[in-house]
């Protein structure tokens, strides 16, 4: 195991622009696609993940100091610590026999795939981490390794099945044909999302006609209302909460400016490189007759897609003071810290959900938000028994760690927490979490036709926007 391990860390090191288009042009070449076409789109591809990594790193390098301000400017003071993502993931691979998750979901997808159970193959190994934590802390309280594996195995076919589900409608709005997001943290929330759109939102009349979409507020603003622009106004607005110098405030506008116009052209280049694969990959899999009439999507990281809606970016950071606010609540031991950054990819299927609505989404979002902040202080216990197992220093002065990434997992919340409540003694535990699975099974059934719909919807608004474009350019 310990070799396995290893393996697997140093996969981790070499980073998603090197192994992504490793593995996408062995895919390719599996399928028979020309080795030259192959090499090029993986390397398009690899090309992609440099830029995504290249702004991203520079806007969280520039917002990360200005969130820490905030929360200090908010006056928290709080005994447990959100860490981040990267250190939630270090603790998890930290652990010894997490490393199996890797051949274990890769066989279980493929295994889904040739039995036509999902349409998704899931190339984002990165993501598999919060499968192997939910093994890790099944075995923590129950020490029982089958039971612990069949906990992650059940929770990636359920993910599966989501991107399977939401695949119209992540395509398109976010613009990502051939692709889907079996992504735990952000998908896991659509079907909580699109239900709220369906039994709220849709149904008050000012929110529906409130045109506040990116389109909308070009066409009426000119290009005051460009997503540049929105970027630049929310970075000011950030830079002037953390009360940061006028050139600190000026800066941090210009790096989230950036971040609404360079994510999305990296995006463009990543889809560049991955189409001519899916492409092949498709048509491979139609000459099969057990797959004849169905499409085969490349799953993919949603975190830089979510990360390129000018929605998502605008409402994230727009919603960042209410979540330093709710850590004021009774109750909150994490201080919501590092995770903060990412906070756009935790409502990026509440903006698809209202096809890009600003108002919507942030309604939308507040739910998912209250949520994450519960459940990352649910985890903070499984988690920081964890960092133990891992020989993770927690830092001075610190009793509990946890990650609002983390938090942000409700299927791991509802399938996970009983099981831990069981295993300690203490069955009312169970309660919270089995409510929320109802609540969720429901909201999924409620919202099934949802993103077929407002996928159509999605493609008719593009098509009348197509028709008046030509009508002013002829006139």
């Amino acid at each position: 195991m310990d070799s396995v391990k290893a393996f697997i860390d140093s996969v981790f090191a070499i980073g998603p622009a090197v192994v992504m288009p490793i593995i996408l042009f062995i895919l390719a070449l599996i399928f028979r696609q020309k080795v030259s076409r192959s090499a090029k789109g993986a390397l398009t591809v690899g090309i992609g993940f440099i830029g995504i990594s290249a702004v991203l790193g520079a806007v969280f390098g520039v917002v990360g100091p200005v969130v820490q301000k905030m929360t200090e400017v908010f006056g928290l003071s709080l005994s447990g610590l959100d860490v981040g993502w990267p250190v939630a993931a270090s603790i998890v691979w930290g652990v010894t026999f997490s490393a199996a998750i890797i051949p274990i979901a890769f066989l279980v997808n493929i295994g889904m795939l040739l039995l036509n159970l999902t349409q998704t193959f899931d190339a984002d190994v990165w993501n598999y981490k919060y499968w192997a934590f939910a093994a890790v802390i099944v075995y923590i309280w129950t020490k029982n390794m089958i039971l612990a594996w069949a906990v992650a195995i059940i929770l990636e076919i359920v993910v599966l099945k989501l991107a399977d589900w939401m695949a119209p409608l992540s395509q398109s709005y976010f613009g990502i044909p051939g692709t889907t997001l079996p992504h735990i943290e952000t998908v896991n929330w659509a079907p909580i999302n699109l239900a709220a759109e369906k039994l709220i939102f849709s149904r008050i009349p000012a929110l529906n006609r409130a045109k506040a979409d990116p389109e909308t507020l070009r066409q009426k603003l000119g290009v005051w209302g460009e997503p540049i622009m929105l970027g630049f106004y929310i970075g000011i607005i950030l830079g002037i909460l953390g009360r940061q110098s006028v050139v600190q405030i000026f800066t941090t506008g210009v790096y989230l400016a950036g971040l609404m116009f360079l994510q999305g052209r990296m995006i463009g280049i990543l889809m560049e490189g991955l189409m001519p694969i899916i492409n092949g990959v498709q048509e491979t899999f139609s000459k099969i007759k057990r797959f004849e009439g169905k499409e085969i999507f490349i799953g993919i990281d949603a975190g830089p897609i979510g990360l390129a809606d000018p929605t998502s970016i605008l409402v994230g950071y727009l919603l960042l003071p209410v979540v330093l606010l709710l850590g004021f609540l009774p109750g909150n031991k994490i201080l919501p810290l590092a995770d903060l950054a990412i906070l756009p990819i935790f409502v990026m299927f509440a903006a698809a959900a209202s096809r890009g609505n600003f108002i919507k989404t942030i309604f939308n979002g507040l739910i998912s938000l209250a949520g994450i902040l519960y459940m990352t202080n649910a985890f903070a216990l499984p988690l920081t028994e964890a960092a133990k197992l891992a020989n993770y220093a927690i830092p001075a002065g610190i009793l509990l760690v946890s990650s609002l990434d983390l938090g942000s997992n409700i299927l791991i919340f509802i399938l996970v927490m009983p099981i831990i409540a069981f295993a300690t003694g203490n069955p009312a535990g169970a309660i919270v979490p089995l409510i929320f699975g109802v609540i969720y099974v429901v909201a999924w059934l409620y919202a099934k036709d949802q993103p077929v719909k407002l996928a159509n919807q999605i493609r008719e608004n593009e098509e009348e926007d197509a028709q008046f474009e030509d009508a002013v350019a002829a006139a």
